[in-house]
């Protein structure tokens, strides 16, 4: 983390005024500026760089077409953005002010909106400080607290965003997963695959119900080098909140595991660098096995797979290659899990159809994925079909997805 100059701060300054009066005269619509308000010398670490992007990203959903230029500056002072809008500075004002102050992270927010008169509208009413959340006025000019103060407090903010936002997009990718349709033997918007037990409002509050869970797994990671004995007992109870919530039905298991330990990474990441696959693999090896009568420890017993611990002592190398597809395909989820139903030994498959089930699988998968695009859906219904009749179902494929889908979705925090 590097420090800055008096210098280049106002040289930013002036570099950002200078980039508002070249858009105001060329597009003459008002303008929508996001900064980071960071005391002291440091400006930037990846968790203020996190929430920023997580911040661009909402203005950009909030504003849609509404955004008729994007400029994004990346330099020592932060990253800067400038937003050229189809809409009356009045209500972008609105809507900075409700970003500002919607969470207690927003508070880190500079969000300025400048008139097509080139003059910055004011907002009503005083910011709150962040040490004592009063006026931030007379603690500024009083100087009533100390930088410490002021970074103790910062750190704090950003560690309980990353952890609330990660959280949610963990949640936001098992429920992107369970709504992908059509899915063989699997549950999803057409059936419930071949479970009897299960439907798709049970996952999606199966997936609900974990989300402190989440949260937990990336404030560990955020604030511990070797959490995985306290991510251990915090997924064992989580795993008890979702058979709770499910009437004891197991929806998540694998999920659990599986999302703790990339959440508790991607919070490493955030708060220590590094790279994310190797910090989940270092994590995986330092707990403790599975139960060898579980469906992973008796396929791993009697056919050699690995499993979902192979999958992360290994670094996840097929929710990443899943992830690749992802981004090979504009986000297109299809083409990631065809190749993840033709590629991976599934324990699922394998405990409830052995080595024949796991083959008949792989081999209509790369048969659908060799195909045109335009015939995945039905031929991956018929293949919903046939593994309904013959009681299959890749469980471990639809984790791998839905991890997968969270990597793609972070990709900023840990490429």
């Amino acid at each position: 983390m590097d420090e800055i100059t008096l210098q280049e701060v106002l040289d930013a300054r002036e570099a950002r005024a200078s980039s508002q009066r070249r858009l105001l005269a060329s597009w003459g619509r008002p303008l929508l500026g996001l900064t980071m308000n960071i005391a002291g010398p440091v400006k930037r670490w990846p968790l203020v760089d996190f929430a920023f992007r997580e911040g661009l990203r909402e203005l950009r959903e909030r504003l849609g077409p509404a955004v008729l230029r994007e400029e994004l500056t990346d330099s020592p002072t932060g990253l800067e953005a400038i937003l050229v809008c189809e809409k009356p500075a009045a209500e972008l004002k609105a809507l900075a002010v409700e970003l500002e102050t919607v969470r207690p992270a927003g508070r880190l927010y500079d969000l300025d909106v400048i008139g097509t008169d080139g003059c910055k509208l004011s907002r009503e009413g005083q910011r709150t400080c962040l040490v004592c959340g009063g006026p931030v006025g007379p603690c500024a000019r009083s100087r009533a607290h100390g930088l410490a103060a002021i970074r103790a407090a910062t750190e704090t903010l950003l560690r309980e965003f990353a952890a609330e936002r990660l959280g949610g997009l963990a949640v936001e990718a098992l429920i992107r997963e369970v709504d992908l349709t059509p899915k063989p033997g699997l549950v999803d918007l057409r059936n419930s695959g071949a479970h009897r037990d299960m439907d798709w409002e049970l996952f999606h509050r199966s997936a609900r119900c974990l989300e402190s869970y989440f949260r937990r797994a990336v404030e560990l990671g955020l604030t511990q080098t070797a959490c995985m004995p306290e991510l251990q007992r915090a997924g064992l109870e989580a795993e008890g909140v979702m058979l709770q919530a499910t009437g004891g039905v197991n929806t998540h298991k694998g999920a659990v595991y599986a999302f703790g330990i990339i959440l508790a990474g991607l919070g490493s990441v955030l708060a220590r660098g590094g790279d994310l696959f190797e910090t989940a693999a270092r994590l995986a090896a330092a707990g403790v096995p599975p139960a060898a009568d579980t469906h992973g420890g008796e396929a791993k017993r009697l056919y050699g797979a690995g499993g979902a611990r192979g999958e992360a002592l290994s670094g996840f190398p097929h929710a990443r290659r899943a992830c690749s597809l992802l981004e090979a395909h504009g986000g297109d989820p299809i083409p990631a899990f065809l190749t993840l139903l033709a590629e991976v030994d599934d324990t699922n498959l394998l405990h409830r159809g052995g080595p024949e089930g796991l083959r008949f699988v792989q081999k209509q998968a790369g048969e659908i994925l060799s195909g045109p695009p335009e015939e995945y859906a039905p031929r991956l219904e018929a293949l919903d079909d046939a593994c309904i009749a013959r009681n299959l179902s890749p469980g471990g494929c639809a984790d791998l997805l839905a991890l997968a889908l969270l990597l793609y979705r972070t990709a900023d925090v840990w490429l």
